[in-house]
């Protein structure tokens, strides 16, 4: 029963901390999965502008339509006005076919066939890009076979014609061009590091009575972090994303990032003392994290200050870690000084239980000025 009391009172005297290691971690896991459920993005909208309106433009628009990436979803008179629904959203691409697509390719005359697309939205312009650009490589390809079929009756030398040069192109790592390994692997310990900032300063919200109770409070932080973390780590293994190598050197280095985000957080708490501002320059210092960890930019393309940014960063330390762990199983030495070089950051643990040590001592002292002076006031 004495169990039950001590749990009821840490719940209603953290809530806000149950809150964010109870249901924020499974909802906004579930939330980023559920946005890249089908891994690679299918049946993009695009446009076309058809000006042959031939068979071989027919069969054009078939082979776009084969594509699982891109379907065509409105065919359009003029490209103004397929221009309009690009610019409103509509649709992501559009393809124009000009005059006499047939006639200069049966006689093998070059024939230009724009695509537009919008490169706004990078992954989907991207997406858009690539699936043209294989529509349009296979169709040349058979293309070319019919014309050489009529000037060699030999398959295999119509094709030899046709292709000459076959390049065999294999992605070592990610070989399916999944998205949501690439992003859901960022995008969760970005998430993750939040909630430790956030759970951090929900337990010292109010100041600490000792650095005891200080260093209890981080380490229940750290331990509830690595607990939720294991998870993470669980549900990219089950999701098929590579494990291949030590995956306790990862948690270990996401013990020593739970630590690094944790002892920011207490620094600016101990001087801010304000739980507002703390949260609002923890948030201006990780908001960034995304752009800056070297996953979706590199890091050696950066300019000075994104450069200079991405080094003050522990998740670009850890994605770093994660990264050499997971996809290519480097040696755990080599591991082991990536994690020492989030040690640094600790230091801010150090500041900021100096910081509360002082204030603590300031207090106990204004007390028994306080006590001294009642006494004093007794006496007659």
């Amino acid at each position: 029963m004495d169990y039950f009391h001590l749990f009821k009172h840490y719940l209603q005297q953290y809530r806000m901390f149950c809150i964010v290691w109870i249901i924020l971690p499974p909802f906004l896991g579930m939330l980023a999965y559920s946005i890249f459920f089908h891994s690679i993005p299918t049946d993009l909208p695009i446009g076309v502008v058809d000006n042959d309106k031939s068979s071989l433009s027919r069969d054009l628009k078939f082979y776009i339509e084969s594509s699982p990436a891109i379907q065509i979803e409105k065919q359009y008179n003029s490209l103004h006005e397929a221009r309009i629904d690009l610019n409103q959203g509509k649709i992501y691409g559009i393809v124009v076919i000009p005059n006499k697509f047939q006639e200069h390719t049966r006689k093998g005359v070059g024939v230009n066939v724009a695509i537009y697309y919008n490169a706004q939205f990078v992954l989907i312009g991207k997406a858009v890009n690539s699936a043209m650009l294989q529509v349009m490589t296979t169709f040349n390809a058979i293309s070319s076979v019919g014309r050489n079929l009529a000037k060699d009756a030999n398959m295999n030398i119509a094709k030899a014609k046709a292709m000459p040069i076959i390049p065999k192109i294999e992605a070592l790592f990610n070989p399916r061009n999944d998205y949501a390994q690439f992003l859901l692997t960022i995008m969760l310990p970005c998430m993750w590091q939040i909630l430790v900032a956030v759970g951090m300063l929900n337990l010292i919200n109010a100041m600490p009575k000792n650095i005891s109770e200080l260093l209890v409070k981080f380490s229940l932080n750290i331990g509830i972090a690595v607990l939720w973390g294991g998870v993470m780590l669980a549900v990219f293994g089950a999701l098929g994303y590579p494990h291949e190598g030590n995956m306790y050197i990862v948690l270990l280095g996401l013990a020593v990032f739970a630590g690094a985000i944790s002892s920011i957080v207490i620094c600016f708490q101990s001087i801010l003392k304000q739980t507002a501002k703390t949260i609002s320059v923890v948030a201006a210092y990780t908001a960034p994290s995304l752009a800056f960890a070297g996953i979706t930019y590199p890091q050696n393309s950066m300019e000075v200050f994104a450069s200079f940014w991405s080094q003050i960063l522990p998740i670009s330390y850890f994605m770093k870690l994660y990264l050499q762990q997971a996809n290519y199983g480097i040696d755990s030495i080599y591991s082991l000084k990536i994690i020492t070089q989030m040690l640094p950051f600790w230091l801010f643990l150090i500041i900021g239980a100096n910081v509360y040590y002082l204030r603590i001592d300031a207090l106990r002292n204004q007390n028994r000025q306080q006590q001294t002076d009642m006494v004093s006031k007794e006496i007659p």
